[in-house]
């Protein structure tokens, strides 16, 4: 199965990254509301494996939506897991999309966000796509990290 790898670096130390992805549904739609219109948990308690989240994207493609079910999720290795189940790439031709969110220590001040996405079906203008959104959006998370109280 093919494989997309793509890595963001932030200037903010790992624990702090992942201690704060746990309030993702609200930050990344304040951050991003072109992307994010909403990120609400439809089943079963965040963040725990067989959980479903639906994310609303905002005009960048209003009226679209993914639907994730987490596949699993590492609190030691900083990761999670989660499989598009609805929606999102799966509407773009895509038949599998699964993506590991790992952050990564640099070194005491920096991290790194690490996105591996198992997937079939291959268009590289969406791959593309898909990269440079994360960057954007977890360069906008790095920035709203450094400067929140």
């Amino acid at each position: 199965m093919p494989t997309l790898v793509h890595e963001v670096e932030m200037e903010v130390p790992a624990p702090t990254v992942w201690a704060s992805l746990k309030d993702q549904n609200t930050i990344f739609p304040k951050i991003a509301p072109h992307v994010f219109t909403s990120i609400e948990d439809i089943e079963g308690p965040d963040g725990v494996p067989g959980s479903i989240r639906k994310v609303s994207f905002g005009s960048i493609a209003p009226g679209a939506f993914v639907k994730e079910k987490i596949v699993d999720f590492d609190m030691e290795n900083f990761s999670v897991t989660a499989e598009e189940i609805e929606g999102g790439h799966l509407l773009q031709g895509f038949s599998k999309w699964v993506q590991k969110m790992q952050v990564v220590a640099v070194d005491d001040v920096k991290s790194k966000v690490v996105l591996t996405v198992e997937y079939e079906y291959s268009n590289q203008e969406i791959l593309e796509r898909t990269k440079g959104g994360m960057t954007t959006l977890f360069k906008a998370f790095e920035g709203y990290l450094r400067h929140s109280p």
